[in-house]
């Protein structure tokens, strides 16, 4: 059975006071059987796309677990990328001086999620404290909550979930809890793992969002509508994910916040509702609507874009 983690309330005998855990290391899902998407539109990890002018996904990532660490005050965890290998593989080193960064391709094509996890911890402290994430997600808000909840109940579990009860692709777990993995084949962590779990004792509970949306990055609109938030646009933490409503009518560029800074965008181009990342160039009367322009793509003169990804091997690819 799994239980939802309460609401933690004011409690006489002083629980309430105490320390929040450790938290070891962070693994950030990069990969997975079938890319995304997204990911076949842009050819590249989403993890290295640009959300804003300042920020890519994996920085937001690097941003919610130092803002995690300082106020739960705790040691910053190490971080490991898996990805699937080529060609969705960091194309340069994925780094921040806060953290110690580790990129790894997924050890067996054919393990599933938790035969992953169980193959790149296998070499961890059984008691060690793993927070495992979709990488593919933009986080708005702060996931303190999430270590207060482990911390009040001590699972081996703690499957963050969505006001509306969708899986917000945040887990906390020991890593003793991947034992139950076998060493070989395919296992699932949502139909596989944690059913074996539950039906070997193991106390697994659920957590849901108070103070952080888990925006999906698994399409074009996904991402512009992230990148929306990562920009400014306002966020309500506990209501429904926004949605792309009428496009305002075109005019020149006048939002720069999600063009990059070495971005070239000529003049009199439009665009509107998208991303131009770096090292991109938009060129003279080329209009840009609700489309990514990756890291060194090109829009040539004149050329209208539409709900499109551009990348920088190849033209634009209609979205699916």
């Amino acid at each position: 059975m799994i239980r939802q983690a309460p609401t933690g309330g004011n409690d006489p005998s002083g629980e309430d006071d105490k320390s929040l855990p450790r938290l070891d290391s962070c693994i950030l899902l990069a990969g997975g059987l079938v890319p995304s998407p997204l990911a076949k539109l842009t050819g590249q990890l989403t993890l290295e796309l640009w959300l804003s002018a300042t920020e890519t996904v994996f920085g937001r990532w690097c941003d919610v677990l130092d803002h995690l660490a300082l106020s739960a005050g705790i040691d910053h965890p190490s971080i490991r990328v898996v990805h699937s290998g080529p060609p969705y593989e960091p194309t340069h080193v994925l780094a921040d001086d806060r953290f110690e960064v580790r990129t790894m391709a997924e050890p067996d094509e054919f393990r599933g999620p938790a035969g992953v996890l169980r193959d790149v911890t296998k070499d961890d402290n059984p008691d060690s404290v793993i927070l495992v994430a979709e990488a593919a997600r933009y986080i708005a808000g702060t996931i303190t909550q999430l270590l207060a909840d482990w911390s009040e109940h001590e699972p081996d579990v703690l499957v963050a979930r969505s006001p509306d009860g969708t899986p917000a692709g945040i887990t906390l777990m020991r890593a003793s809890a991947l034992d139950l993995v076998p060493e070989t084949g395919f296992m699932d962590v949502k139909e596989q793992w944690l059913p074996r779990c539950i039906e070997r004792g193991l106390d697994i509970r659920t957590s849901t969002t108070r103070n952080f949306m888990p925006f999906p990055l698994r399409t074009l609109e996904q991402f512009l509508v992230a990148s929306s938030i990562a920009s400014g646009k306002p966020c309500p933490i506990t209501e429904r994910q926004p949605v792309l409503g009428r496009m305002n009518p075109i005019t020149r560029t006048e939002d720069k916040s999600r063009i990059a800074e070495d971005a070239k965008v000529a003049r009199d181009a439009v665009v509107a509702d998208a991303v131009v990342m770096p090292g991109a160039k938009v060129g003279p009367g080329a209009i840009v609507v609700r489309s990514l322009v990756c890291p060194g793509a090109l829009v040539p003169e004149g050329d209208v874009v539409v709900d499109t990804v551009v990348a920088a091997a190849r033209k634009g690819v209609p979205a699916g």
